[in-house]
């Protein structure tokens, strides 16, 4: 039922993570996603555009998010809007203490575990506030410690945009390099259905592999994708991963899963003993770093090969130094095998 003037305390929140296992060799960076709110039918997302775009230079993510909303209703709304977050905890009382970007000062225990965020109503910067977030009894895992939040208002039929903007640490364990973006909070907007939802991953940081995966959906899985319906393309030193869905109910969450380039190159090793290998076969592994650090080769069936196995990325600047020790011994390693087949 509507009622005029209707005024609305919604704290529109991201949703939440499964983080993965937390252990020494664990770092986490943070988690966000889309607004939602956690009670109105009268605002619609009409759509939302997200680019999250990797940082090398910084170990960290950059995120740009757009979202256009819709008041349905003939009368004013008045919402409290905000994005909640992680939290640093304290690494001496056993709670998780998570990395840092490489360029960005230490977050005080209990801060929000995001940097540079910035929110813009309709083009115009807002200011923020840092408060404690409404838990949805409905949402498990919606308990977040704390949430930056801004008051909107929407007219009588009004659309208005909102962006933020801000940066996250990689979250890394075990060699992987785990990218989380929770979709499935923007269905609880309205009729559960975001009109349009444009997702951007851009992946630039040579230090990573985004491996070909044919297996089951496992957010652990190294060349995990999802949700559905994405489209890849190598794009010279890019790769780039797109999403354009319409009228989305989203039932899963965005998640990309990458290696660390040196063990995928340990990884290849280990699937077959190069003893055990033909001259072909040989021949594909010695080049296989070359490959992986976005050397292009002139032989098309080279870059046909790698390209079932990754996303390839190249890089014009490769040189020979820049291989690791590891990488050069198996390349030797690898030559003299060949001179016995």
């Amino acid at each position: 039922m509507l009622i005029p003037r209707i005024f609305l305390t919604v704290i529109p929140l991201s949703g939440f993570l499964m983080l993965p296992s937390v252990g020494n060799d664990t770092a986490f960076g943070g988690t966000a996603a889309s607004p939602y709110p956690v009670h109105t039918k009268e605002v619609r997302m009409v759509s939302e555009h997200i680019t999250i775009r990797s940082e090398a230079s910084s170990s960290s993510w950059l995120y740009v998010c757009d979202f256009v909303f819709e008041n349905m209703s003939n009368d004013p709304v008045t919402i409290m809007m905000g994005m909640p977050f992680f939290t640093m905890g304290d690494e001496e009382n056993g709670e998780f203490n998570a990395v840092l970007p490489t360029d960005e000062q230490a977050i005080a225990v209990g801060k929000p575990l995001v940097w540079k965020f910035t929110a813009a109503v309709d083009g115009k910067a807002v200011r923020v506030t840092e408060g404690k977030p409404t838990v949805n009894p409905d949402l498990l895992g919606s308990d977040y410690k704390v949430a930056y939040t801004w008051p909107m208002h929407f007219p009588g039929g009004a659309t208005r945009k909102v962006r933020n903007t801000y940066k996250l640490a990689y979250t890394s364990s075990a060699g992987d390099n785990f990218l989380d973006y929770i979709l499935k909070t923007g269905g609880l907007w309205h009729d559960g259905k975001i009109g349009r939802s444009q997702l951007t991953v851009i992946l630039d940081d040579e230090r990573y592999i985004l491996p070909v995966s044919d297996k089951p959906l496992d957010a652990t899985m190294a060349g995990t994708i999802a949700p559905s319906g994405y489209q890849v393309s190598s794009k010279g030193e890019q790769v780039v991963i797109e999403w354009d869905l319409k009228n989305f109910a989203p039932t899963h969450d965005l998640q990309v899963v990458l290696r660390d380039r040196e063990l995928f190159i340990m990884d290849e090793v280990e699937r077959k003993s190069p003893a055990e290998m033909t001259r072909s076969e040989l021949r594909k592994l010695r080049n296989f770093p070359y490959a992986a650090h976005g050397y292009v080769f002139k032989d098309q069936s080279l870059r046909d090969y790698y390209a079932t196995l990754w996303y390839p990325m190249e890089n014009p600047d490769f040189k020979e130094g820049d291989l690791s020790e590891h990488s050069k011994e198996l390349i030797s390693t690898v030559k003299r095998l060949e001179v016995n087949r």
